[in-house]
């Protein structure tokens, strides 16, 4: 049986630990035996029932040079013997790409979800071409942005594998937000989801929102470190009569399929998982220029793109869903995610990277 080491060791649950997540699911339901390296106290619930899928808990991901998280490291990965290690957080890469490498681990694939300035050369060196670590993201986008660097990458040793997702399931019940909220039947359902983090732009919601009608809403899903500030801020405008923040949500399923259209206004991302999952849903969305929004959308054919923090262009491509002036079939959004970025991509290719000496 073939074995994988997926490291995850985390304080939030967000698009990056639900891709791990998904990886683990259908690893495990393929066969792989799968480890997930998580912190203690954190998301271990979340793995439960997962076939093939074992969790092995943590007290500390450590510092760069924390001689005990390595030495502890090393001692696992000698008694899994895995395959393959997969080291989902930037944080983590040099810990352990060496504590694989000491473990005699053959594949160690990094992962990178977001466009990153590369600020430690010799580290980068040792981890990409002495000790060989892989790199693995999620776009063109992100791939073209890290050979600019070829003293670390080139196409031997990056590889994209698009994030994917299965087509929900059509018996699927929507929540019903105007219940929910008790708000009039004439109500416009924006639906916005991710961590509170500063990169994720939600503090541009007020402005957004005092632009465009008083029937518009916005639901919010997701938590984060950065929750607190972000809804005080949010809170001293009269707009946040109008943003309805959920906390987490296990069935996002159902969330999706309860709003009219999605709102991405991040200032940096790699490829959104939401913007996938709206698309999947048939929703309408409109997203900024991040990395991946482009491929996501066909430039433009299959959504609205405007630049980063440029409230008014989100206001306006709102709005011009909500009037009727830029229309997207559902079906067309669901047949595009499923043949591009469908959950059976990422499989294939991931499994090429994990399992095979030369993927594609």
């Amino acid at each position: 049986m073939k074995k994988a080491v997926l490291f995850c060791p985390s304080r939030v649950w967000g698009g990056i630990e639900k891709n791990v997540h998904l990886r683990a699911r259908f690893l495990g339901e393929s066969g792989v035996q799968v480890y997930v390296i998580l912190l203690q106290g954190y998301f271990a619930d979340r793995f439960v029932g997962l076939e093939n899928v074992t969790v092995i808990e943590v007290k500390s991901r450590g510092g760069d040079f924390n001689f005990f998280v390595v030495a502890n490291y090393v001692k696992k990965l000698r008694e899994i013997r895995p395959d393959v290690v997969f080291a989902a957080l930037k944080k983590d890469w040099w810990l352990v790409t060496l504590a694989s490498s000491l473990a005699g681990v053959d594949r160690i694939v990094l992962y990178l979800g977001i466009s990153r300035r590369v600020k430690s050369p010799i580290k980068y060196f040792a981890i990409f071409r002495l000790m060989k670590a892989v790199l693995m993201v999620n776009s063109d986008t992100l791939k073209n942005e890290m050979l600019k660097y070829p003293r670390f990458f080139d196409d031997s040793n990056v590889f994209k594998v698009y994030n994917g997702f299965d087509l929900p399931p059509p018996e699927e019940k929507p929540m019903n937000f105007r219940e929910l909220l008790n708000l009039p039947s004439n109500s416009v359902i924006v639906g916005c989801a991710g961590r509170f983090s500063p990169q994720k732009g939600f503090d541009l919601l007020p402005d957004i929102l005092s632009r465009l009608p008083d029937n518009v809403h916005i639901v919010h899903a997701g938590e984060g470190e950065f929750e607190a500030e972000i809804k005080a801020s949010i809170n001293e405008r009269p707009e946040a009569a109008r943003i309805h923040f959920l906390g987490y949500q296990k069935n996002m399923h159902a969330f999706f399929k309860g709003i009219d259209l999605f709102l991405l206004c991040s200032r940096n991302e790699g490829m959104a998982n939401v913007l996938n999952e709206a698309m999947s849903h048939g929703k309408p969305v409109v997203s900024t220029r991040v990395p991946g929004s482009e491929e996501l959308l066909a430039h433009g054919k299959y959504g609205v793109l405007v630049d980063v923090n440029d409230v008014e262009a989100l206001a306006r491509g709102v709005k011009a869903i909500v009037d009727g002036d830029n229309v997207y079939s559902p079906a067309e959004l669901r047949d595009w995610i499923d043949n591009e970025f469908g959950l059976h991509r990422m499989i294939r290719d991931t499994n090429r990277l994990f399992f095979e000496s030369e993927p594609c």
